[in-house]
């Protein structure tokens, strides 16, 4: 992983769906993981988002994901 991974990334990243990603493919999804939560950080989205993938029930909120 790249230096200094937070945990809720940490958190996110163990959600992928991939059975046997290569070492670019870590790279790029830890990547991607970092921006979103760097995005969604301003606002209480990052929380709601662990919620979400955690309970995966239709009664959590939704999630805007920004731009």
């Amino acid at each position: 992983m790249l230096p200094f991974t937070p945990p809720i990334v940490k958190r996110l990243l163990g959600w992928r769906k991939v059975d046997e990603a290569t070492e670019i493919e870590k790279k790029w999804s830890e990547k991607a993981v970092k921006s979103l939560a760097k995005k969604m950080k301003k606002s209480s989205a990052l929380e709601e988002l662990e919620r979400a993938l955690t309970a995966q029930s239709c009664r959590t909120k939704c999630i805007p994901i920004p731009r």
